[in-house]
């Protein structure tokens, strides 16, 4: 049913009472939890219990990752043969973690191993052929990829004259012609095995990590140079890495994600890394739990794209040095990059709406498609801002080396992905999720592409869903135990918020009833003294139940 409230449209169907029964008793829950997990989609007690647990031993088989045996295989030959491997990654949180946990693992069983993040602002998005050359003269044999790649068919192909294979492990979403490459993981693939499909590219790495270990780790390593996190304490620093990764990525916080998020967040602050310790005091959380808003705010956001122009990433540097004197110097260029990020994008952000404001072509449009001087390593902030303030589709496009790239970003209920499979012939390559995306094209082609996703745009306009209410609860039923209890729920993100609760018929007296009882409301909507339906969420901090009144369905 759809409950229309005076802020929002409500969705609510109760759920099965046998399914909710069956939680009830499998997860040992309330009734009110029981209804949330049920109304999220949990289809048995089983995934109930499978999703409350944060358990990293309980994480899936990786053995179910797809081409799991030929990346063994592949493996296997590359260590046996003496053969050297490259990681390329990508150059946010979630690519430089992957890059990390992968590049640590393959040292620690023997391997020769390089590292390569392109710079997005000379060498755009994904591989490329100049990038290929420089690894095939430096004797590069294997490249794994971490967070990328899943659309790049022509510059794999390429390597492949050059006599490099290609593993590839991504996330992204699967284009509609899969490269050549010897192996693709991705848990999105049509026939993938693997129960979830929604890991970051840092927890997609992680998984093959483990593959690797289990099936090879008794035949190869250690490695002659050990660091002192290899060994027993390894994943627990990977583990780490993930959750910084996958929480900065927007991932959903929901089953593999969220054990991975929970069990990472609680050992970095045991963590042994020189990277990870000068990170920690650089933000002021040393000696400290940190929780997932730490790693939105401080420990994630330090990852952006921050370059020294040289083909170096300050961040992958500063995670890989084994020295702290050297990790404290790398997190303060780190930092001061941030700082001029900052400046540059608030720069930027002016200069996009006066190109805006200068271009007729984006009044009254159904997307917005924008071109700009826009620096490359702030496009994703302008551009998400951009769609945030329209609710457009939005496209920006800058100059990369006499070709255009893009970041795109769009609302809920618009998937980009799809437009531009619908359009693939254009782009030099192109990726990314639903919301968030990226191309490159040659600038010839920019005019039918502005023209041909307005067209689709306006043949697909973007159908967001109401937003879900996920139980019923009548004031009078609010306890500190039920708030603590729907705090297990935590960490909250991405199709994973803070439940959602409805109190039908609610007066007056009921909400009095309920300050009386000690239920502090934090809202300044309240009802009146006709009975409404009330929307709101219950935090408790220890000693009190807080509920915030977050709509009230319109009688009429």
């Amino acid at each position: 049913m759809i409950l229309k409230g005076l802020k929002h449209e409500w969705s609510y169907d109760p759920p099965d009472p046998d399914l909710v029964e069956g939680i009830r008793k499998a997860a040992d829950a309330s009734d009110v939890l029981a209804s949330v997990l049920a109304s999220r989609g949990i289809s048995s007690p089983t995934d109930a219990v499978r999703f409350l647990r944060t358990d990293p031993d309980s994480l899936p088989d990786s053995h179910l990752l797809p081409d799991a045996d030929r990346v063994v295989e592949r493996v296997r030959a590359a260590l046996a043969g003496g053969e050297k491997i490259a990681v390329h990654g990508h150059d946010d949180a979630d690519g430089v973690t992957a890059t990390v946990i992968m590049a640590e693992a393959l040292l620690q069983l023997g391997a020769s191993v390089v590292c390569y993040i392109p710079d997005r602002r000379s060498e755009g998005h994904g591989m490329n052929r100049a990038e290929l050359d420089r690894l095939s003269a430096a004797g590069v044999t294997l490249v794994v990829t971490v967070d990328s790649c899943v659309s790049d068919r022509d510059a794999i192909r390429y390597g492949n004259g050059l006599g490099i294979d290609t593993i590839v492990t991504d996330h992204h979403e699967i284009p509609p012609e899969l490269p050549q490459a010897v192996a693709i993981v991705n848990p999105k693939l049509p026939n993938s095995r693997f129960p979830y499909r929604y890991m970051a590219g840092v927890g997609v790495a992680l998984r093959v990590t483990d593959l690797l270990f289990a099936e090879l780790g008794g035949e190869f390593g250690p490695a002659a140079e050990s660091r002192p996190w290899y060994g027993p304490t390894w994943r627990d620093e990977a583990l780490g890495l993930a959750a910084i990764g996958s929480i900065a990525d927007k991932v959903p916080l929901t089953f593999d994600n969220r054990t991975i998020v929970v069990a990472g967040t609680s050992r970095i602050p045991l963590t042994e890394r020189p990277g990870l310790l000068a990170l920690l005091e650089e933000s002021r959380l040393s000696g400290q739990a940190i929780d997932a808003d730490d790693v939105r705010s401080s420990l994630g956001a330090a990852f952006g794209r921050v370059s020294d122009g040289k083909g170096g990433n300050y961040a992958l540097d500063l995670l890989l040095t084994t020295d702290l004197d050297d990790a404290r110097e790398r997190a303060q260029q780190l930092a001061q990059g941030r700082t001029r990020w900052r400046d540059t994008a608030s720069r930027a952000w002016k200069d996009t709406q006066a190109a805006i404001k200068a271009d007729p072509t984006t009044k009254g449009a159904p997307a917005l498609i924008v071109e700009s001087t826009v620096p490359v390593e702030v496009m994703g902030y302008v551009t998400s801002r951009l769609a945030d303030d329209t609710g457009l589709p939005t496209v920006l496009l800058s100059d990369l080396n006499g070709n255009a790239m893009a970041e795109a970003r769009g609302p809920t209920g618009f998937n980009l992905v799809e437009a531009f499979h619908s359009m693939s012939e254009l782009f030099l390559g192109y990726g990314g999720h639903p919301r968030a995306a990226g191309f490159t094209m040659k600038r010839e082609n920019f005019a039918e592409f502005r023209d041909r996703m307005i067209e689709y745009v306006s043949a697909n306009p973007p159908a967001p869903d109401p937003r879900s209410v996920d139980a019923e609860l009548p004031f009078d039923g609010v306890t500190p135990e039920i708030a603590r209890e729907l705090g297990m729920l935590e960490p909250f993100g991405q199709r994973n918020p803070p439940a959602a609760l409805v109190a039908r018929s609610v007066t007056l007296d009921d909400y009095e009833a309920a300050r009386a009882s000690g239920v502090i409301f934090t809202s300044t909507v309240r009802p009146g003294r006709e009975p409404v339906d009330a929307v709101y969420r219950l935090r408790n901090d220890g000693e009190t139940t807080f509920a915030n009144i977050i709509d009230v369905i319109d009688a009429e």
